[in-house]
């Protein structure tokens, strides 16, 4: 019996199913964009307030210690204890119960999607100053008035074996910047922001071997990606086939 050709929607969603389990996909099949909402404006976008934990008091013990007879012999002063090891820090997926806002952008024809709140500013993409001994997908220092910005040649830091040469670097716009970092995500196109709920992202459950996936947006077919995870891969010079297990 043959089988029915998938659809451009089922080979896409096969695609990032791949990509959630961690198995080898299969090639990315070409289709035609989606219509998205109209690009947001050139006005910067406000740099969000990032949410400091309050560290716990810690509560005193006080030790009381009682003589069992009238002159007992000195005792051995008590080893110092072990100083605690630091807290782990653990993946945890962004499966956040409330709706939040995405901004989706578009980096040599394969979009991609970020929780609002996770960016910093955004920013037009100018001159940039070319730093040796960097990783192929350095695409140079943008010194701004705020700040240094190392930014990043996002599309081969994702999909380098599909480049055949540097004229896509032309197309680049914008930088995106992740989170309070240095780091800066080089993009073609903003494709403005969406309200997703939960139920909308096909979340992933484990870092894997591809930590800075967060989840796939079911109506878009496009990664959404884990900032924390991208930033610590990019503070380590590592790349999207150089993610831990």
């Amino acid at each position: 019996m043959n089988k029915k050709p998938l659809t451009s929607e089922q080979a896409l969603d096969d695609y990032f199913g791949d990509l959630l389990l961690d198995t080898e996909p299969q090639p990315m099949p070409v289709i035609k964009p989606t219509a998205f909402c109209e690009p947001s404006s050139s006005q910067q976008l406000q740099q969000l307030l990032a949410q400091v934990p309050v560290q716990p008091d810690v509560d005193s013990h006080t030790v009381t210690v009682i003589d069992a007879e009238p002159e007992p012999e000195p005792e051995p002063e008590p080893e110092p204890e072990p100083e605690p090891e630091p807290e782990l820090v653990v993946w945890q997926h962004h499966g956040q119960q409330h709706p939040f806002q995405a901004l989706f952008f578009e980096v040599n024809g394969m979009v991609f999607a970020v929780a609002l709140t996770e960016i910093g500013t955004i920013y037009q993409l100018g001159e940039l100053n070319h730093i040796v001994g960097r990783p192929d997908w350095y695409l140079g220092l943008a010194p701004l008035a705020q700040q240094n910005v190392d930014v990043v040649d996002t599309a081969r830091w994702v999909m380098a074996d599909k480049l055949t040469n540097h004229r896509y670097r032309d197309n680049y716009r914008y930088m995106v910047m992740l989170g309070n970092s240095q780091w800066g995500l080089a993009c073609d196109t903003l494709h403005g922001t969406q309200t997703l709920i939960t139920t909308d992202i096909r979340w992933r459950q484990q870092a894997g071997k591809r930590p800075w996936l967060a989840g796939m947006v079911k109506q878009k077919m496009c990664a959404l990606i884990h900032v924390d995870a991208l930033i610590q891969m990019l503070n380590k010079g590592l790349d999207v086939n150089s993610g831990t297990s």
